[in-house]
């Protein structure tokens, strides 16, 4: 193999945003990669732009294109094409520090893992409106479940038919939690390298809000449900039911009290019927990787929800 990593990319309308996200591959520090630049069925001229790329550099860029199929089997494609050692994947609007893939490529093969993990930033040229940081700590796999900020071993992935899942949003909590049940080589490093860029326009900030019934959070929980060996362990109970109460909050604030207490309902009588118990307390040193600011958010609802007071709250927090 000439290279050692490939670099899946996803590419759909992305417009003049795929710019800043090939630039940013360009000024790597680590030369030992490829990029495949895969044209999901744009409609706008992105085919255009990174033919352009592929062309002034041959060694780096490979651009595949078919028609649209999402960004599933897009990276279902990218991981099957991909003939290196290891791979990793970006979003077509994202960067990543000049440092990244010499990072991640040299933890992976120092450590000899499967999987390393890393932390990421939310934000835009301007400013950066949060960090997500990685710490060497069990808690940090299940909290970052991106596909990106990341770097797995291809054959791993390959052997175990790990696959993301076919759905509205949680495509990659499902891939990461599917890979994470053929494996304890998982090493996570204090390291941010990877730029989630901020678009007010993205889906994750318009769809996904006000609880809206095709973006149903049970249909990926319920697949993670038939796949995860240790149903008993804390921090996979912990993990349901923040994934739960997140989202009740990010998806719930723009809906109206009535909805947010029909999904409230709906989602915490999933989790007494699947059997999950959150055992977790706010001071638990097994999530010391999650700030406190979100332990305590986790901590009142659930409090909330305990002394059935989850109505009252609605009525102050949902505006729509």
């Amino acid at each position: 193999m000439d290279k050692k990593v490939t670099i899946i990319v996803p590419v759909y309308n992305a417009g003049e945003n795929i710019e800043h996200c090939v630039q940013s591959i360009l000024k790597q520090t680590c030369k030992d990669f490829e990029v495949l630049l895969i044209n999901d069925g744009s409609s706008d001229d992105s085919l255009q732009r990174i033919q352009a790329y592929e062309k002034q550099y041959p060694d780096i860029f490979k651009v595949l294109s078919h028609e649209n199929r999402g960004v599933v089997e897009t990276r279902h494609r990218g991981i099957q094409e991909a003939k290196t050692e290891y791979i990793m994947f970006m979003d077509n609007d994202d960067f990543i520090d000049e440092d990244y893939v010499e990072v991640l490529l040299n933890e992976i093969e120092t450590s000899k893992m499967d999987i390393v993990i890393s932390g990421y930033r939310r934000a835009n040229f301007e400013k950066v409106f949060f960090t997500i940081p990685s710490m060497d700590d069990e808690w940090t796999k299940y909290r970052i479940t991106a596909p990106w900020a990341r770097i797995f071993r291809r054959d791993f992935i390959v052997e175990n038919h790990v696959q993301f899942l076919k759905t509205y949003i949680g495509e990659d909590t499902y891939f990461n939690l599917s890979a994470y049940q053929y494996t304890t080589k998982i090493k996570c490093i204090d390291y941010i390298g990877y730029n989630w860029y901020y678009n007010n326009e993205s889906v994750s900030n318009t769809k996904q809000r006000g609880l809206k019934p095709e973006c149903d959070v049970l249909i990926v929980l319920n697949e993670v449900n038939k796949i995860v060996r240790d149903r008993d362990g804390e921090l996979l109970n912990y993990f349901m039911f923040r994934h739960i109460i997140w989202y009740l909050l990010f998806s719930g604030r723009d809906a109206s009290s009535k909805r947010f207490m029909e999904e409230y309902r709906r989602l915490f009588k999933w989790l007494d019927e699947s059997g999950y118990r959150n055992k977790t307390s706010l001071f638990s040193n097994k999530i010391k990787s999650e700030p406190f600011q979100n332990r305590v958010f986790i901590s009142i609802f659930y409090r909330l929800h305990k002394l059935g007071l989850v109505g009252v709250f609605s009525k102050i927090y949902c505006k729509g």
